[in-house]
C-alpha cells in the first residue's frame, strides 16, 4: 500500500512541475484528499472539495439527459485554466494552471496522469 501512495504522490508532483501549474490533486469522488502538490497560498481541501463538487455536478447533469461522465472538464478564467480528469472509479484528477495558453497540453499531460492512476489504483 505504502508503494501506491508514493506513486500517487510522484504523478501528482510531476504534473506540479509543469510550466505555470499552480496546483494538483488527487481527490476522492466525496471530495477527501489524496495526494496534493500545490503552491503554499493554496488550500488543497477546499481545492479538491471544489473539484468533487464540479465533478459531481457535471455528472448530475449529464444524467438528466441519461449520458454518463465526464471523462474531462476544462474551466477557462480571465487568468487561469482548471482541469479535472477522471482518475478511476474512486478518484477524480484536478489540476491548476496559470494563464490560458496550452490547455491541451495541460489536458494531454493530466490525462496520462489519469491513466497512470487508474492502473496504479487497480
Amino acid at each position: 500500500m505504502v508503494a501506491k501512495a508514493e506513486q500517487l504522490e510522484r504523478i501528482v508532483r510531476e504534473l506540479r512541475q509543469l510550466p505555470n501549474v499552480i496546483g494538483a490533486v488527487l481527490v476522492s469522488r466525496g471530495g477527501i484528499v489524496i495526494t496534493a502538490s500545490a503552491s503554499e497560498e493554496a488550500h488543497a481541501e477546499t481545492f479538491a472539495a471544489m473539484g468533487a463538487t464540479m465533478s459531481g455536478a457535471a455528472s448530475a447533469a449529464l444524467s438528466e439527459f441519461n449520458k454518463t461522465g465526464p471523462d474531462r472538464i476544462v474551466v477557462e478564467g480571465r487568468e487561469c485554466v482548471l482541469v479535472a480528469v477522471d482518475a478511476g472509479t474512486k478518484a477524480i484528477l484536478v489540476v491548476l494552471k496559470e494563464g490560458r495558453d496550452g490547455v491541451e497540453q495541460l489536458l494531454s499531460s493530466a490525462e496520462v496522469a489519469s491513466r497512470l492512476i487508474k492502473e496504479t489504483l487497480s
